[in-house]
């Protein structure tokens, strides 16, 4: 069982959130029901409600790969390409050790 973890950090600048968050939780929605996708979780920070972490876990990298390739993805990634430098975003991957 040699898991992937994608972790990413996420912020949206004040007047966006609106307009991404429906679009962050819909990705997860959906990602979840990949069968290689174990786990999607988008959390919001208590300190600063622009800031989200996202928690991923895949099969391997073919999965991540995949889940690149589905609708959702592409519609949330579009929207992210549509607010520019109005989102800042880093992602860290990380397998899981046994």
């Amino acid at each position: 069982m040699a898991n992937l973890v994608n972790v990413v950090n996420f912020r949206v600048k004040p007047g966006y959130l609106d307009q991404i968050k429906p679009a962050m939780l819909e990705n997860a929605a959906e990602s979840v029901k990949e069968p290689d996708c174990y786990q999607f979780d988008v959390i919001q920070s208590d300190d600063d409600d622009h800031s989200f972490l996202f928690y991923e876990v895949y099969k391997d990298e073919a999965a991540l790969s995949t889940h690149r390739t589905t609708t959702h993805f592409l519609t949330y990634w579009c929207l992210l390409e549509e607010l520019g430098d109005n989102v800042e975003r880093s992602a860290q991957l990380y397998h899981v050790i046994e």
